[in-house]
C-alpha cells in the first residue's frame, strides 16, 4: 500500500510464505497487465497513454522484485529504498498516462512536483538517518494519495461524453484507493511510529498481507479500467467513422438518409412538416483545377462549417458526395425554409475561405417541401431538380420546387449575384 519493506527479516514459517506468495502474485499481475496493455498500444494505436501504463506496470513489477530479493539472509536497506522509489515512479507514470489519455495540457503535470518531493524525501531521510520504515510508509502513501486523487479529479472533470461511464467508475475507485492510503498513513503515524519501527512482513504486523492483497486488487482493477476506457474510445471512433463524413465531420449520406426516412415517416404519420435543401458549391471544378485538391478540400470543409453555423439547431446537415450537401428541416413551414435557404446562400457568398488568397465561392440551393404521399427519395429528388434550375439560372441563387407545377415558387427565391466564383 505504502512502502514494501525487506522480506529477508521474515522468519515466521507460514506468515513468511504467505507474504512471499502475495508479493509473487503482485509481481505476476503487473507483468500480465503490461503484456495485456502492450498489444493494445501497438495494434490498436490507442495513443501514448497506453505506453505510460505499460511502463508503470513494469516499474511496479521491478520495484516489488527488488524488495522481494533477499541477500545473505539480511535486510538490505538500499534495496528497500530503491524498490519503493520504483513503486512511486510507477504510480507517477500511471498518472501521466491518464493526462495523456485525456489530452490535458502539460501545465496539469504540476501535481507531479509535490508527489516527486514526497518520494525524493525518502532519499534525504535515508542519507541522513538511514531507513526509517514508518516514515517511509507515510511518505510513500502521501505520494500515491496525491496521484490517486489527481487521477480521480481528471477523470471526473475532463473525460469526454463517450468515456464517462468507464472514467467515472475509475474515478470512484481512485477515490476509494485514496481513502485506503489515507487510513494507512494514519495507522503508521498513530499506531506504529510512536512505538518504534515495526517491519512490514514481521509476524507482529498484520498489515502486510492486507496491504499486498489490496495492492493486487488495485492492479487488477486499474488494468481493467484502462482497457475499458480504451475500448470505449475506440468504439466511439468507429461509430463516428460510420456516421460522419471523414473530411467535414458532418453526417454522411447513409446517416442522413436513415434520419430523413424516419423524419418523413413521422411527418406523414402526424401530419407534420418537413423540407429538404440541396446545396452545391458553384464552379468547384475550377477551384480544384486552379488551386489544387488540397484547397478544394478546404473549401468543402469551410462551406460545411458555414452551413452548419446558419441552419437551425434541429436541422440535420449531411454531405451527399463531392461538393454537394443536403439539409433536412423538420417542422419548418415555407417561410422558414425560404429564410434558412437564403441564409445559407448569403453566408457562403460572404465567406472568406482563406485570408491569404483572393479565393471566394458561392453555392446554389434547391429546396422542396414534403407533400402527401411523397417519400424521402422523392423529396430529395425534387430538391435536386430545383438545384439544377438554380444552376441553370445563373448560380448563387435559391430555387424552390412546387409540387404539380413546372415553374418555381415565386415568393421563395431571391436571386444572388450572377458571378458564382471569384478567383
Amino acid at each position: 500500500m505504502g512502502n514494501i519493506r525487506p522480506l529477508s527479516v521474515l522468519r515466521g514459517g507460514g506468515s513468511e510464505m504467505h507474504v512471499l506468495t502475495l508479493l509473487d502474485v503482485n509481481i505476476l499481475l503487473h507483468v500480465i497487465a503490461a503484456f495485456c496493455l502492450f498489444p493494445v498500444g501497438r495494434t490498436l494505436k490507442a495513443g501514448r497513454a497506453v505506453w505510460f501504463w505499460v511502463s508503470s506496470n513494469l516499474f511496479n513489477a521491478a520495484g516489488l522484485l527488488i524488495v522481494l530479493t533477499p541477500h545473505a539472509n539480511r535486510p538490505i536497506p538500499a534495496f528497500s529504498l530503491i524498490g519503493n522509489l520504483l513503486l512511486d515512479w510507477g504510480t507517477m507514470l500511471a498518472y501521466v498516462g491518464i493526462l495523456s489519455f485525456l489530452d490535458r495540457p502539460r501545465r496539469t503535470l504540476w501535481l507531479l512536483l509535490p508527489a516527486a518531493a514526497l518520494s525524493c524525501a525518502k532519499i534525504g531521510l535515508f542519507l541522513g538517518v538511514g531507513l526509517n520504515l514508518p516514515i517511509n510508509v507515510i511518505l510513500g502513501c502521501g505520494c500515491r494519495l496525491l496521484l490517486a486523487t489527481g487521477c480521480a479529479w481528471l477523470l471526473l472533470r475532463h473525460a469526454e461524453r463517450d468515456l464517462r461511464i468507464a472514467a467515472w467508475t475509475m474515478a470512484g475507485f481512485n477515490l476509494a484507493w485514496a481513502a485506503v492510503l489515507l487510513t494507512r498513513m494514519g495507522w503508521e503515524a498513530l499506531m506504529v511510529l510512536p512505538h518504534g519501527q515495526v517491519v512490514i512482513g514481521d509476524v507482529r504486523d498484520s498489515t502486510t498481507s492486507i496491504g499486498l492483497m489490496l495492492r493486487a486488487g488495485v492492479t487488477f482493477t486499474l488494468t481493467l479500467g484502462y482497457l475499458w476506457m480504451v475500448g470505449q474510445r475506440l468504439q466511439a471512433r468507429l461509430i463516428r467513422l460510420a456516421e460522419q463524413d471523414p473530411l467535414t465531420g458532418i453526417a454522411n449520406r447513409r446517416v442522413l438518409w436513415e434520419k430523413g426516412e424516419r423524419l418523413v415517416a413521422r411527418a406523414q404519420q402526424r401530419g407534420g412538416m418537413l423540407a429538404v435543401l440541396m446545396v452545391d458549391i458553384d464552379h468547384f471544378k475550377a477551384i480544384n483545377d486552379r488551386w489544387g485538391h488540397g484547397v478544394g478540400d478546404m473549401v468543402i470543409t469551410r462551406v460545411a462549417q458555414t452551413i452548419a453555423g446558419v441552419i437551425r439547431a434541429t436541422d440535420i446537415l449531411g454531405r451527399v458526395g463531392g461538393e454537394e450537401f443536403a439539409v433536412a428541416l423538420p417542422d419548418a413551414d415555407a417561410a422558414t425554409v425560404a429564410a434558412v435557404a437564403e441564409r445559407v446562400r448569403q453566408a457562403v457568398a460572404d465567406l472568406v475561405v482563406d485570408p491569404q488568397t483572393p479565393l471566394r465561392c458561392t453555392v446554389s440551393v434547391g429546396r422542396a417541401t414534403l407533400a402527401p404521399g411523397v417519400d424521402w427519395a422523392a423529396l430529395v429528388h425534387a430538391a435536386d431538380q430545383a438545384l439544377y434550375r438554380a444552376k441553370a439560372g445563373g448560380r448563387n441563387r435559391v430555387e424552390a420546387h412546387l409540387w404539380g407545377e413546372a415553374g418555381r415558387d415565386a415568393d421563395a427565391e431571391t436571386p444572388g449575384l450572377a458571378a458564382a466564383c471569384w478567383i
